[in-house]
């Protein structure tokens, strides 16, 4: 598992506060999600991905971990109503991916630059 990108993982799941993208979402929470959403993503799916290796190493890596995340908030506005506490939470975690990923990226950079040598 690549450091820098357990880093964003752990940040995420410590700050969505109310574990909404933790699992992935079940017909039984959410009637008619996999109707509205076609390609599920939620964060314990990327920590398995992280965990065993499916994203890549450096910048490639770092853009499918981006992706996912991306993925994670897309669903998350196309079954939820723009006005509700689920999204208001998807925009709080949102308004920190600038951050958590700037930080990765810089950290996979310098192990890059470090191997290199």
């Amino acid at each position: 598992m690549a450091i820098a990108f357990f880093v964003p993982f752990v940040f995420y799941t410590r700050h969505d506060t109310y574990d909404l993208f933790l699992e992935a979402v079940s017909e039984e929470e959410a009637p008619g999600y996999s109707k509205i959403v076609k390609s599920p993503m939620d964060f314990g799916t990327m920590k398995d991905k992280v965990e065993n290796g499916s994203y890549d190493e450096g910048s490639d890596g770092a853009a499918a971990l981006y992706e996912d995340f991306l993925l994670c908030m897309e669903n998350c506005a196309l079954y939820n109503d723009m006005e509700g506490e689920v999204m208001e939470e998807a925009t709080r975690l949102f308004g920190l991916l600038p951050e958590t990923f700037a930080a990765a990226c810089t950290s996979v950079a310098t192990s890059s630059k470090k191997r290199k040598r």
